[in-house]
């Protein structure tokens, strides 16, 4: 088994890859879950991914590789790096920041819809290509940043916010099954891709949705364009992604899924 790094941050992610032995097919488990493969016929080998959430406990953890039906089994030691993304300290009204009683019934509502997408059971590996980004622009919100607002602390920023003008198209990172479209309370208009593998990409504050619950989509496809609706303070694009239901750093996805080319 080669791997792309020994060691990953919270938040990261490592692509590898599994050279076929004849007649055995590979089981991969991580974190106490099945890492879901994809065969390369052409080149011989199975290829996938393994993540770090940003919030999981560093430390080091084992990678078990179990060939069957030989039951031969090997195991890897991955590290788990503490990384601190920053905090940012805001002071606002607090009518900006306090739900209503209403809107937060609605937000927990549409949570409940979002978790249960995260515990349908995974799906077949959907794409055979690296990721690639969804516009091609500056980061103004990094991932992982914790914000305390009037002195309270938030949940962590769990995308990235690409800068844009309203109409930008957005491509679909990779191809998948549009799995949500609608519009959210904090989200805005939204799209949620699932790319097989426990793979799932998610876009924010559209302006205009182009796709259908459900509809099969190309890698490049246009799924929407920038906007700013949800909680937004103006047109951008927020990007997310999980994988194996870990929240990962959308640009380490992209950087560490070239290596499918190699």
């Amino acid at each position: 088994m080669t791997l792309s790094s020994q060691e990953l941050n919270q938040g990261g992610v490592i692509h590898l890859k599994i050279h076929e032995k004849k007649g055995e097919r590979p089981e991969l488990r991580w974190l106490e879950k099945e890492v879901y493969l994809l065969y390369r016929p052409d080149k011989k080998i199975y290829e996938g991914f393994i993540a770090a959430d940003l919030e999981q406990k560093p430390g080091t953890y084992d990678l078990t590789l179990l060939f069957k039906p030989s039951a031969i089994e090997k195991h890897h030691k991955i590290k788990i790096l503490h990384k601190d993304y920053g905090v940012r300290r805001l002071t606002l009204p607090p009518g900006q920041v306090n739900l209503s009683e209403k809107d937060l019934v609605r937000v927990n509502s549409e949570k409940e819809i979002i978790d249960r997408l995260w515990a349908e059971p995974d799906t077949p590996v959907l794409f055979n290509a690296p990721f690639i980004m969804p516009i091609e622009s500056e980061i103004i919100g990094p991932f992982g940043r914790r914000s305390v607002i009037n002195d309270q602390p938030r949940s962590p920023h769990t995308g990235v916010d690409l800068r844009g003008k309203k109409g930008t198209p957005v491509k679909a990172s990779n191809e998948g099954r549009v799995v949500f479209t609608g519009d959210h309370f904090f989200t805005g208009n939204t799209v949620i891709i699932d790319h097989g593998a426990a793979i799932f990409t998610m876009y924010f504050h559209l302006d205009k949705i182009n796709v259908n619950n459900n509809e099969l989509i190309k890698q490049g496809d246009i799924l929407g364009t920038v906007g700013s609706t949800g909680r937004s303070t103006g047109p951008h694009l927020h990007w997310g992604v999980r994988v194996n239901n870990m929240r990962i750093d959308p640009v380490s996805l992209v950087k560490v899924s070239s290596h499918m080319e190699e």
